[in-house]
């Protein structure tokens, strides 16, 4: 969620797809090597999803060192994780509709509950919210997923998806969009009036519609980035479908960026912590999630994250600016109008990725 993080060049951060294959496939040959040479973890991960000073304070106290390889989207971790079997790596965060996917493949171990005594603190609807999570993903983060935009740069008061899917001529070039085809397919069939997870074929079609006449708007398809190079603080662009926690960012660099969740609804997302089945440091990557599942710990990485912890006892020792923002913690209005998001089945997912590949330009594979 999914989500983040994440970033990719120009206004995106340049996390191409080739250089990340290359180094997965380094990894895949030298890194399980190197890191049984020293304690070392490789964590696959969103960028800017973690806080550095937890890491450091992990290697403090337990000698192990976490190495973190960095990711764009859902699709491409996943394209990464089949090309190298998933050896090289030892965890990597995933949304809770994607888990069952990953038990199917066999590519997550089963939780070691004996090592994850901190994991009691997590509330019991994020441990419920998809199948197999509690048996194979630890929930850490969740939240919304809406439009960030320039409140200097866009006069009209910005309440519905249609302004960001049928946007008025003065946004030309002026947008980002996700680059994640579940999203990008959620949105249009918002607008249409129906669930996030609406699959009709009719239904289909007109989204891929909406889609392709709202393609000359789009500045890029990606997300944007968390620094001041982002071309929402730089005001090169003026509204992206943004994650609610990194609309927090964004604005403490740009206080003229407002986040807004859709008066027509939008996808609640839970992300989780998953051990690789491959991986030979199990027990290592168990101690890792259960450090961050220290309530204090829970506490500094919400902090520093600007997103919404599910762990409990972690919540009573956050600031009541973050406690209390509704950014963070939407009301109960927009959680009302709100729905998790299932993975659709494969037939359903192979199509959204066809539109997508169409949006990007790119051939389809026979």
């Amino acid at each position: 969620m999914g989500h983040k993080i994440k970033k990719k060049g120009g206004d995106m951060r340049h996390h191409l797809f080739v250089a990340m294959l290359v180094c997965c496939l380094f990894y895949s040959l030298f890194g399980m090597a190197e890191a049984n040479k020293k304690k070392e973890i490789v964590l696959l991960n969103w960028s800017e999803y973690m806080d550095p000073e937890l890491l450091q304070q992990f290697e403090k106290k337990t000698g192990i060192h976490v190495r973190e390889v960095n990711f764009e989207t859902d699709e491409t971790r996943d394209e990464l994780l089949t090309r190298t079997g998933g050896k090289g790596f030892d965890l990597f965060v995933v949304s809770g509709e994607r888990v069952q996917s990953y038990v199917n493949r066999k590519w997550l171990a089963r939780l070691d509950t004996r090592l994850l005594p901190n994991t009691k603190h997590i509330a019991p609807r994020w441990i419920t919210a998809y199948p197999d999570l509690e048996k194979f993903a630890v929930p850490i983060f969740w939240g919304t997923l809406g439009i960030g935009y320039r409140t200097d740069l866009v006069a009209d008061n910005i309440t519905k998806w249609q302004q960001l899917l049928q946007p008025a001529e003065k946004l030309r070039q002026r947008i980002v969009m996700e680059k994640e085809s579940r999203d990008l397919m959620g949105v249009a069939m918002k607008i249409q009036g129906h669930t996030w997870n609406h699959y009709e074929e009719a239904a289909i079609e007109q989204a891929e519609k909406l889609l392709m006449a709202q393609k000359p708007f789009v500045r890029a398809y990606g997300y944007p980035s968390l620094d001041k190079t982002s071309g929402l603080v730089t005001g090169e662009v003026w509204m992206a479908m943004l994650y609610n926690g990194d609309a927090i960012s964004l604005k403490e660099l740009e206080p003229r960026i407002d986040y807004v969740v859709p008066e027509e609804g939008t996808m609640l997302w839970v992300d989780c912590l998953v051990v690789l089945e491959s991986s030979p440091r199990k027990a290592m990557a168990y101690a890792f999630i259960d450090f961050l599942h220290e309530p204090d710990n829970a506490a500094q990485l919400a902090h520093h994250l600007h997103y919404a912890t599910v762990n409990q006892a972690a919540e009573l020792l956050l600031k009541p600016e973050h406690k209390n923002n509704p950014v963070i913690y939407p009301p109960d209005a927009i959680l009302k109008r709100s729905e998790f998001l299932i993975k659709p089945p494969p037939q359903i997912d192979r199509r959204f990725k066809e539109i997508l590949r169409g949006l990007l330009n790119e051939s389809i594979p026979q």
